[in-house]
């Protein structure tokens, strides 16, 4: 009892201050409200004096003044578009086919690889010149996909199996039978693949159809209902297929399609059979029981008159965003692979400047210049990697950068000095490590490191960050340090042997 009794007591005096607290806040409102409505009355009075003239004047300079404030909130919190991070990529604005044309020749004249953007032109050429419309069908992991397209085609050929991901990589079948367009149906690898790439690849063909059918067999879980609002973002035409209808009741069938209607509305769905095969029981007059395996009858007629109407009434919209689709993918595959391509050259451009950093150090006069602190090495190869990366920046700019890079060599040279030391050491036939040498290793670290997190950051960010770049240096010539001291002591001895043979 009397330990409980400290507790009562902390509890009543922090019921005391709430209250306190409350009566002191209730007070304050009652006095702003006291102060805004005398001074409300007073405005009220002072209008009541002004001439209709002045009256009107402040009526107007007052409707201005809400109009600039409802403005200024609606750029604030007006919904953004989506950024160029977005999911599923349409991450680069629509081009026209000539200014496409020109940039891929732009790109291939100056060493990138463009074939992956350029099978997207030669797809675009070939599916403009096909008087079929092509249509994905897409969906979760054994749904029904191939067995409705064989039903819908009566091609034999289609893998089918109950077990899940029977489709490993996308497939066309042509489809014609006088009463529908021409149709090239897409079976492409299910939603929940364990191999990203062939999700991406079923993706990128969702974004090349002219319409999409999503293929269910019941209620659409959660990784399902994200991916129908991620294919709804392409704008295409988008029908659910909801599949193995037999094995619901009219009842619990239309209760189904009415919840997927509420959770994705505008969405056509429509009850399709796939067909396969059922297990019937037979009982003979003696009572004995047989099982019999058929084939179950498809019912696809509603599905294809879906289809055939949704062609039939967005056609030339069809065509044009079936196009605009692939110039955009295009243009994504050119932009990733100017990306890689930078990359790949900023990384041999980094390797070049710390070689020259290294044979700098090794040949100089007096071993252990500071050659970062000089600058002229370090400038140049900033200034080569701005311009790989479009970036200009002033010549002030770089040395400014450079001489605050050296600030944090200054704080790690002893550090990279005495580990070079022993690594050094540890190499047969290298003897007493001339001062030069131990200078090489290290430089070509700091070159390294300063060279590798400039190029970060401008990939990143796509310009010169000086802060961001200074923490990625920071971060490199602390990271790995006796690994990358085997590195650049393996290439300055292979100098330091080269320099000897001349």
């Amino acid at each position: 009892m009397n330990e409980s009794t400290p507790q009562q007591s902390a509890k009543k005096a922090l019921r005391l201050l709430l209250v306190l607290a409350f009566i002191f806040l209730a007070l304050l409102i009652f006095m702003l409200v006291l102060q805004l409505t005398e001074s409300a009355l007073s405005i009220w009075q002072m209008l009541d004096t002004l001439s209709p003239a002045l009256l009107a004047f402040y009526g107007a300079g007052l409707l201005g003044f809400s109009l600039l404030i409802a403005w200024v909130s609606w750029m604030l919190l007006r919904p953004r578009k989506p950024s160029a991070d977005s999911t599923m990529g349409e991450t680069v604005a629509p081009v026209n086919r000539d200014a496409l044309d020109a940039a891929l020749s732009k790109a291939d004249a100056a060493g990138v690889d463009i074939t992956d953007a350029r099978e997207e032109m030669a797809e675009l050429q070939r599916r403009q010149e096909e008087a079929a419309h092509y249509v994905a069908f897409f969906g979760a992991v054994s749904a029904g996909k191939s067995a409705l397209i064989r039903a819908i085609t009566g091609i034999e050929e289609i893998k089918v199996d109950p077990r899940a991901g029977t489709t490993r990589q996308i497939a066309h079948y042509q489809f014609h039978d006088g009463e529908v367009a021409d149709l090239m149906l897409t079976d492409a690898p299910g939603i929940l693949d364990m191999d990203q790439e062939r999700v991406r690849l079923a993706r990128e063909e969702a974004r090349r159809a002219d319409l999409v059918v999503y293929v269910c067999d019941g209620e659409l879980t959660r990784d399902q209902h994200a991916e129908v609002a991620e294919l709804q973002r392409f704008e295409r035409p988008l029908i659910l297929a909801l599949n193995k209808q037999d094995r619901y009741s009219d009842t619990d069938l239309e209760a189904i399609k009415q919840r997927l209607a509420k959770q994705l509305p505008g969405l056509s769905i429509v009850p399709v059979q796939a067909g396969g095969q059922e297990t019937l029981v037979r009982v003979d007059a003696e009572g004995i029981e047989t099982q019999v395996v058929r084939d179950r009858s498809p019912q696809i007629k509603s599905l294809m008159q879906e289809i055939e109407r949704r062609i039939t009434a967005d056609k030339g919209l069809l065509t044009k965003q079936r196009d605009e689709s692939l110039l955009r993918m295009g243009a994504e595959k050119l932009v990733r692979a100017e990306a890689a391509h930078r990359q790949e050259q900023s990384q041999r451009l980094v390797k070049l400047h710390a070689r020259k950093a290294m044979v700098g150090a090794m040949a100089a006069v007096s071993p252990g210049t500071d050659i970062l602190i000089q600058g002229y090495l370090g400038v140049q190869m900033m200034r080569e990697l701005t311009q790989l990366y479009g970036v200009k920046v002033q010549q002030a700019d770089l040395e400014q950068f450079i001489s605050l890079a050296s600030q944090h060599v200054g704080k790690r040279i002893t550090l990279l000095l005495a580990l070079t030391g022993n690594v050094l050491k540890a190499f047969p036939g290298v003897g007493t490590v001339t001062g030069g040498m131990l200078h090489a290793v290290a430089y070509g670290m700091i070159f390294e490191g300063l060279g590798e997190a400039v190029a970060r950051t401008l990939h990143e960010k796509g310009s010169l960050k000086t802060g961001l770049a200074l923490d990625y240096f920071e971060e490199k010539i602390s990271g790995n340090l006796e690994g990358r001291a085997k590195y650049f002591a393996r290439l300055a001895l292979e100098e330091f042997a080269g320099k000897s043979e001349r």
